[in-house]
């Protein structure tokens, strides 16, 4: 237990009043948050169900962030960041600058551990101008390494060395740690060499070292001893550089750092490789492989799995070389279920986002003569949406490396996979593919129902033809005949939302239509100005309990074996709903004479 945190327990044992209690709760959460998130969140939930009962809401908030902070920790992503958007919305309707700042950073951190680099950019850059206000240097100095940080993920070195220079002025004006300092000396050490300056980037690496000793940072002075070895080999002194990794394996063992170790390790066994010492470099490859088992490292264990793989392959004993490859499938595998579990978690926050979302709108609709809690819950609406719409594009980049990884592996060991092997892959890629396809119908529902258009005339004939358009592939792929009637009358809406709509009612009759799919495609006038377009298919119809299930979220019709998740017929009722119109299924049930579907439309005035 470190020093400030018996000092807190010691607040909290002591706390005599309600008011002293809350603040020693919170303090004692905070610092909680890293090294035991669980206690952290149950003192955090105390914590805000004491600022409710005293009406203190500015720590109320503090206790929202203590519990977003410590599920990120907790590796609870989609818990995370469903309270921390809870925080960031108090934090700023209250104007509590300092709390908006710390909800940025922790959404900021939770988009970056899925991917997301472009929305974790956008929160600390907001954090950055927030932090200037505050006129707090260290904030300044550790949004400005956090956006270097994002930068140099997306490979735009340039913007990041900008942003890491600019924390380093402050850093080196102020006494703010010097274990932070020696970082980011680190982190410009890296991007330098990413860029080829290796000269420059070695005059960084050698300060890192300075600072660490000046600061007695044993795992620090490791560190800095390895990026410079680093820069070494990249300057192609590889005896220079096997001295500085060979010193840095001494620091560190002083240090007890095994992770730190580990890199130490992988290093000294490829510098160990390109000089042609493959032997050597097992042993050391063997021994970093030990020290990441231990950790649970998988990101690391598996790549030196197939470092291991690689070097067998090279010293021509394929038995072993074997064994580390299918070593490195099996890991790589988990890491890839444990990534979808995350995502799962994610797809479980967007629906109870949307479950929330629903009961918003119902009580806006109990209290429409309110005209207050209607401006009320049409905002809860808006943040719900924009959060979900957010949650589905965040989806967009683990589905986005799951295909290009599977697809590279495809491509260098296809050849080589044995049949079951290739049957694992291949369900990989078509899990993925699926996956993609309900985020996109997720974002198109999203937008459909945020987005407020102002309908115009739309010749629907050319809509028809785009959508064909699209659906050619599969209408080529299943025979399917299509009978469309001459011209569709004009009618009010949007090109785009009607092309959708659609799209979804003929893919859905191809679906069901039968062995040989036929579909007939026509309008007929309606009373009160508006026109029915309807697509006709000859599959076995539906009865009326089935119809009944249509058109709800997630729902598919009856055959088990028909690929969808459910969303194209919600999809088409959000859009025919928010132009004004409506949707409907006919069907006698009896085979052959399959199902009707339709939307109406107003037509022009």
């Amino acid at each position: 237990m470190t020093s400030s945190q018996h000092d807190r327990e010691i607040a909290l044992q002591q706390a005599n009043t309600p008011e002293a209690k809350l603040a020693a709760l919170n303090s004692l959460s905070e610092v909680l948050c890293e090294v035991d998130p669980d206690r952290a969140l149950q003192l955090a939930s105390e914590a805000y169900d004491l600022a409710r009962l005293l009406g203190d809401s500015e720590k109320g908030v503090v206790a929202i962030l203590n519990s977003a902070w410590a599920q990120y920790n907790k590796a609870d992503y989609s818990g995370s960041m469903m309270s921390v958007q809870d925080g960031l919305r108090e934090a700023r309707s209250l104007h509590l600058e300092k709390q908006e700042f710390d909800a940025l950073t922790i959404l900021g951190n939770n988009y970056n551990v899925i991917g997301n680099w472009a929305d974790a950019l956008g929160c600390f850059t907001q954090a950055l101008a927030i932090s200037k206000r505050l006129d707090n240097p260290r904030r300044v100095a550790t949004t400005l390494s956090n956006i270097g940080q994002q930068y140099a993920a997306s490979g735009k070195f340039e913007e990041a060395l900008d942003h890491y220079l600019q924390c380093l002025d402050i850093l080196r004006k102020s006494s703010i740690s010097l274990v932070t300092l020696t970082h980011v000396l680190l982190n410009v050490n890296e991007t330098y060499n990413k860029l080829g300056e290796h000269q420059t980037a070695l005059a960084y690496s050698e300060e890192g070292l300075q600072t660490a000793q000046k600061g007695n940072y044993g795992a620090g002075q490791a560190l800095a001893l390895l990026y410079t070895g680093n820069t070494y080999r990249y300057l192609g002194d590889k005896t220079t550089s096997l001295s500085f990794y060979n010193r840095a394996l001494e620091q560190i063992e002083r240090s007890n750092t095994p992770l730190y170790e580990g890199y130490i390790y992988r290093s000294i066994a490829l510098l160990l490789a390109e000089m042609g010492h493959t032997a050597q470099a097992l042993a050391y490859l063997h021994k970093a492989l030990t020290i990441f088992q231990m950790l649970d490292a998988k990101p690391e264990v598996f790549e030196v799995h197939h470092q291991l793989a690689q070097a067998y392959s090279f010293m021509g004993d394929f038995a072993f070389a074997y064994e580390q490859f299918q070593a490195f499938h099996e890991v790589k595998e988990q890491v890839f279920n444990e990534q979808a579990d995350n995502r799962q978690k994610a797809m479980q926050a967007l629906y109870e986002v949307e479950q929330a979302r629903l009961e918003a709108e119902a009580q806006y609709n109990r209290n429409l003569t309110l005209q207050g809690e209607i401006e009320q819950s049409e905002q809860v609406i808006r943040e719900l949406d924009a959060y979900a719409d957010n949650v589905a594009h965040d989806l967009r980049n683990p589905i986005g490396v799951i295909v290009g990884f599977g697809s590279l592996l495809d491509m260098n060991l296809g050849d080589t996979l044995d049949e079951e092997s290739k049957t694992y892959l291949t369900n990989v890629l078509t899990a993925a593919d699926k996956m993609n396809e309900i985020v996109e119908s997720l974002l198109t529902l999203a937008r459909a129902r945020k987005e407020e258009i102002l309908p115009k005339v739309v010749d629907m004939d050319s809509v028809l033809d785009e959508a064909l358009k699209r659906t050619q592939t599969l209408i080529v792929q299943q025979k399917v005949t299509i009978e469309r009637a001459e011209s569709l009358p004009v009618a009010m809406g949007n090109d785009a939302w009607l092309e959708d709509a659609f799209v979804n009612y003929i893919t859905n009759g191809i679906k069901y239509g039968g062995d040989n799919p036929h579909l007939v495609i026509g309008a007929t006038g309606e009373p009160n100005g508006f026109v029915r377009y309807w697509v006709s298919d000859n599959g076995p119809g539906l009865d009326e309990q089935a119809m009944k299930m249509l058109f709800k979220r997630f729902e598919r019709l009856g055959q088990q074996k028909i690929e969808g998740h459910g969303l194209g017929l919600t999809i088409v009722k959000t859009i025919v709903e928010k132009l004004g119109g409506r949707v409907q299924v006919e069907s006698s049930g009896i085979a052959g004479q399959g199902c009707t579907f339709s939307f109406t439309l107003k037509v022009p005035a």
